[in-house]
């Protein structure tokens, strides 16, 4: 097994002296490292992005001599340098993850991992150590989301909206490993890594224009387990940034209110009536009731559960294909859809619905989530980190005990 960490680069000369100092520094020294340093080819003729340009090339530059230097296995694309960058709409961060990830499969085995990183991300020195023994460990996993904590960066409302979207995502990923759904995890793209057998069964990653890491992800699961917790953090920037759709760019540089108003903290009733609706897979096997069917089609129009039952005759498989159609992007758009109808409480008291807390113990007044002061949000960002951490270990060990009962149906399906 060899680890290839994965970094796309734009921009980036004055950050990614951070990264790779930490990779330099890494306890284990079994893997390589693959840049694509990229932009659109047209910006050398435009004047608005020419200076991008020539940081490009210096960066380029930087990544080869650092990592001659600490004798670090390098392999460098240029989609920066002049006539070789990205032409038409094929560019971005998504496309960059795709070639790298893509080079990374035609050189490696089966059992190689590739790691996905950026440019601004700061590991541990134990980063390459961890994945290599948790992809060792669990022989049957296509991939791996590791534990982050985003680095607080810029003034007071950069930092206030970091920690409010940050909250988010871990209420978020509390509720569906609460109600233990398969895809319960955070994909982001400077936290995960997949074994290559896996990258290459899925057929590869899709570049988008955003989101490529949540369908990246979504594609793993549902051919494998996903290893959902080990021993090291990954710290990504909270830097400002409009080169993708959503994410955590463009989304710390959104007004407070709007900012609430696209990711905010959903009720856990919304995430109950998706298990009552999962659980509803296994009676419709046995039962066939319209009763049954129409809880799962309330949450999941799209199942079909006709034709899954005449294409499944057991019921792990049935549960098992009911999943491929209610999946991560389902349960979004059923979350996001049905907000509206149960917002009437504050994210405040959503939050400690959902948490079972009283609100007096952290906030002076019961007011929205992007009103509170930084010290309010810091608070409410380590408690969410640990309910969440605790929720991962509980499926890490579950995982663990069954690390050598390779004919369980778990490495194969979800149910």
């Amino acid at each position: 097994m060899h680890l290839f960490v994965t970094i796309p680069a734009i921009n980036e000369l004055d950050f990614i002296m951070g990264v790779l100092s930490d990779l330099s520094n890494q306890q284990s020294k079994n893997f390589t490292l693959v840049c694509c340093v990229n932009q659109p080819d047209s910006w050398w003729d435009d004047e608005k992005y020419v200076e991008i340009c020539h940081n490009n090339v210096s960066t380029m530059e930087q990544i080869d001599s650092f990592c001659k230097l600490k004798n670090i296995p390098l392999i460098l694309i240029d989609k920066c340098s002049k006539g070789k960058g990205w032409k038409g709409k094929e560019c971005g961060v998504g496309w960059a993850r795709k070639v790298l990830m893509d080079h990374v499969s035609k050189i490696a085995s089966d059992d190689d991992i590739i790691v996905s990183l950026d440019a601004d991300t700061r590991v541990e020195a134990n980063y390459i150590a961890e994945i290599e023994k948790q992809f060792t460990v669990f022989t049957m996993a296509s991939a791996m989301a590791l534990p982050y904590f985003h680095r607080l960066q810029g003034k007071d409302a950069q930092k206030t909206s970091m920690l409010r979207y940050e909250i988010y995502l871990r209420c978020y990923a509390i509720n569906l490993l609460r109600i233990d759904f398969p895809f319960a995890y955070t994909p982001i793209g400077s936290a995960m890594a997949a074994r290559v057998s896996a990258y290459r069964k899925i057929r590869g990653l899709t570049a988008t224009s955003s989101g490529e890491d949540f369908y990246f992800m979504m594609k793993l699961r549902k051919i494998g387990v996903i290893i959902p917790f080990c021993n090291t953090t990954v710290y990504p920037s909270s830097r400002v940034s409009n080169r993708v759709i959503f994410g955590t760019g463009p989304t710390v540089g959104m007004e407070a209110d709007a900012q609430a108003a696209k990711y905010p903290v959903y009720s856990p009733d919304l995430f109950d009536e998706i298990n009552k609706a999962c659980a509803a897979f296994g009676e419709i096997f046995f039962t066939n009731s319209e009763k049954a069917m129409d809880k799962a089609l309330k949450v999941f129009p799209d199942l079909e559960p006709e034709k899954l039952l005449k294409n499944n005759p057991s019921l792990i498989r049935f549960i098992h294909a009911c999943y491929i159609k209610a999946d991560a992007f389902a349960v979004y758009k059923y979350v996001k859809s049905n907000y509206t109808q149960s917002s009437d409480a504050s994210s405040v008291q959503t939050l400690f619905k959902m948490l079972n807390y009283n609100c007096e113990n952290l906030f002076l007044e019961n007011t929205e989530l992007h009103h509170q002061p930084i010290e309010n949000l810091k608070k409410i960002r380590q408690i969410l980190y640990e309910i969440e951490e605790n929720l991962l270990k509980k499926k890490y060990n579950d995982y663990f005990a069954q690390r050598n009962n390779l004919k369980n149906p778990l490495w194969k399906f979800m149910s």
